[in-house]
């Protein structure tokens, strides 16, 4: 089955890699962007 993708955007590193690392174990699949032009860039794709 394919998971659930999520895009988490924040400037501050620390709180991407917490909030990724708790999607995770619910098993999403974690895009990270630490801006939003980074943000927006990923989502495009």
């Amino acid at each position: 089955m394919k998971k659930t993708k999520i895009l988490v955007a924040d400037d501050n590193r620390n709180i991407v890699e917490l909030v990724k690392m708790e999607f995770e174990i619910l098993d999403y699949d974690v895009v990270t962007a630490f801006d939003g032009e980074e943000a927006l860039k990923k989502i495009e794709k």
